[in-house]
């Protein structure tokens, strides 16, 4: 039978389209009562990454949402020292063992995947919320990157909240269970969470961290310089087994445009079909004692080859296997060793849930990286895998008059490109200064630790000590390093200290990075101090988490006198009817809103009215809705919206992470960790400029 796919990529590269798993609704949660600070203890792990639920009833069972507006710092400092009163920092008290592993998959030849010693319940949340970080334009800055290891990884653009508006062409770097986790189509147990679900009153960001960002002014000198996409949540999307390996979807069209590379890969459907055909073979031949089960076997392939090759694929190869596929169902037999036992993952896996994020105590940093258990000096405080990049994938670029540049023009019709920052996912990459070779982490967690001068650092980075650490990459030319289309290299980082439960977490980023944040603020200053016009049109105010925090939209009529600012738009979620138009009037489709949780139905749209009805308000709308698939576009007038339903975002290139002049730099590497002969720049010997 065929075999599955991967995260930690071991296949060729291809050009295909982001991961766009179906993660439309919002799922249920589950807390615990209990009041110590431990894995077990999901209330309080959610507590300490500053998430808070509370529940609303729906049609279909009770939904708990995520709000997020705790003051995370002083509610986590409580559980720590409730933990703390009781002893219970003992290594050996069971509620402190780790629950999340990073250890062989049960997918052939897909590397490492992630493992749970906990039993989750449907809905329960992943414990670690995760940065999203934007890529925008990707091809258009880089068209000759197609090939790259970097296509592979990202999702589409609106799994971070908003997201599709935000850029023209975007898509989302999700670390943690959004890159680490495999995906298997027929045992997804994982789901990204609906944001718009669970935070109704944020701007179009996953967490707008509002705890940590009160004073941000248009003098913060730190906007731009670390994503707004902060909290990004999974959810179980059933209930999980302890020992089970965790899968996340990545759509059936991630698997069919790589099918030349990795074979054929069943859907989900595929293998419950699958299921119900070997149910009724059996029936049919084994308990009827037909003479020869292993032909009629055969023709049952021969039969699901003829309906479909990813149906084929669910099937196993052999008869003798059919009795086993039968009772595990296809898709657990695909993957037997899917669920394994404590022992083996404590044996086969590193630990990698020793972090969780929350607001930084550091001014400036955004969410940092706090320690979920006492680590003690020369312990391994988490490892991760690493994708390798160049710096040129993240440079961007920008068309402009040669005469401007110093560039002599041979032709009246060359183009010369400027180079004018970088994607924010550079400051995420770490890097020697002399190398145009940079990694990017992409275990839970670690892209939160934040810089700490040599004082106040309290772990390092060193290459792992893991047996799946490709040591023997480290002699590779730094060509056959850009040239290699999968992972291999790992960190492991190490307490240098004795680091406290609670304690955060902070790695020296090196002289370099030091120096270049040093010249960042002088420079900020001088321009700040200059009132030059540049300086405020480069930097926007996210104002969208002040506006959605109101009861009231205000109508297209209310803006003429109180106008949103100009960068905000307003989104409704809506989903357009399947058949044709029952009640159209003046061209528009008259139509009653109804309740959809599916993300890729929020749509622009223009609020006309509002009414005051029992008590609620209600709202009608105009939206403009393009088909997808026909490409025609309809007008909708939509009525009786709730106030959920309506949000106000960002439009395109307003975020801060898009202005000029904002922060961008690696962070550095101990010296002697980067080889030798992978040394390929002189200091600052990035091209800035070209022709073509």
């Amino acid at each position: 039978m065929q075999l599955l796919l991967l995260s930690c990529l071991l296949l060729p590269i291809i050009t295909a389209k982001d991961k766009n798993g179906d993660d439309a609704t919002a799922p249920e949660a589950a807390a615990s009562s209990s009041s110590f600070f431990t894995r077990y203890n999901r209330t309080a792990y959610n507590i300490a990454a500053g998430n808070h639920f509370h529940s609303t009833n729906t049609a279909d069972d009770e939904i708990k949402y995520y709000d997020g507006n705790l003051d995370i710092d002083t509610i986590k400092q409580e559980w720590i020292r409730r933990r703390q009163k009781n002893n219970n920092n003992n290594d050996d008290d069971p509620n402190n063992k780790c629950t999340t592993y990073l250890a062989p998959s049960s997918i052939p030849n897909s590397g490492l995947g992630m493992y749970t010693t906990i039993p989750y319940t449907k809905g329960d949340f992943f414990p670690l919320p995760e940065i999203g970080i934007m890529l925008h334009d990707k091809d258009a800055h880089y068209p000759q990157g197609s090939n790259k290891l970097l296509t592979q990884y990202p999702w589409g653009a609106r799994i971070l909240t908003g997201g599709s508006y935000e850029v023209t062409a975007g898509s989302g770097m999700v670390p943690g269970l959004g890159m680490l986790a495999n995906s298997h189509l027929g045992l997804v147990n994982m789901r990204h969470v609906d944001s718009w679900s669970i935070q109704s009153d944020k701007d179009g960001t996953d967490s707008l961290s509002m705890e940590g960002l009160r004073s941000s002014t248009l003098d913060d000198v730190g906007r731009g310089s670390y994503s707004y996409h902060s909290r990004l949540l999974f959810a179980a999307t059933q209930n999980i087994q302890r020992g089970e390996e965790l899968f996340v979807n990545y759509g059936d069209e991630w698997f069919t445009a790589r099918e030349e590379f990795i074979g054929v890969i069943p859907s989900k459907q595929n293998y419950e079909e699958a299921d119900r055909m070997i149910e009724g073979w059996f029936h049919d031949t084994v308990n009827q004692g037909h003479d020869d089960p292993s032909h009629a076997y055969e023709l049952l392939l021969k039969d699901a080859e003829k309906k479909d090759k990813r149906l084929r694929a669910a099937f196993p190869d052999n008869f003798e296997d059919a009795p086993i596929a039968k009772e595990m169902g296809t898709a657990r037999f695909s993957a037997r060793t899917s669920v394994q036992s404590i022992e083996w993952i404590e044996e086969n896996g590193v630990c990698i849930d020793n972090i969780v994020s929350g607001t930084s105590t550091m001014t400036q940093a955004g969410r940092g990286a706090f320690a979920t258990r006492p680590i003690k000096k020369g312990t391994v405080i988490t490892t991760t895998p690493l994708l390798t990049l160049e710096r040129e994938q993240l440079q961007l670029w920008e068309e402009v008059d040669g005469e401007d540049v110093g560039v002599q023009q041979n032709k009246q019709d060359d183009k010369v490109l400027e180079m004018v920052g970088h994607q924010l996912l550079l400051n995420y990459c770490y890097g020697h200064v002399n190398s145009s070779l940079i990694l990017f982490p992409y275990s839970p967690t670690v892209n939160f630790i934040n810089h700490g001068n040599m004082e106040k650092a309290n772990s390092e980075i060193r290459w792992s000590s893991y047996p799946y650490h490709k040591r023997e990459w480290l002699n590779l030319s730094l060509k056959e390093m850009k040239e290699l289309q999968k992972t291999g290299l790992m960190f492991d980082i190490v307490a240098t200290k004795d680091i406290a439960l609670g304690d955060e977490v902070f790695l020296y980023y090196g002289k370099e990075w030091e120096e270049s944040w040093s010249e960042h603020i002088e420079d900020w200053i001088s321009v700040e101090n200059e009132q030059d016009d540049v300086f405020q049109k480069n930097v926007t105010d996210t104002l969208g988490v002040d506006y959605n925090q109101r009861s009231t939209i205000w109508t297209v009529e209310d803006q003429k006198n109180h106008p949103y600012p100009s960068q905000l738009e307003t989104v409704c979620r809506f989903e357009p009817p399947s058949g044709s138009c029952q009640d159209v009037s003046n061209e528009s489709c008259k139509i009653r809103w109804t309740l959809t949780l599916k993300e890729h139905h929020d749509h622009p749209c223009d609020v006309i009215s509002r009414a005051s009805i029992d008590g609620n308000e209600w709202y009608f709308v105009d939206m403009n809705i393009t088909n997808s698939t026909s490409n025609e576009t309809k007008q909708y007038h939509v009525e009786f919206l709730p106030r959920y339903a309506i949000r106000l975002i960002n439009g395109k290139y307003t975020k801060d992470q898009y202005s000029r002049g904002v922060f961008r730099e690696v962070i550095g590497l101990p010296d002697g960790l980067f080889p030798d002969h992978w040394m390929d720049l002189k200091d600052d010997d990035e091209k800035y400029i070209y022709q073509h």
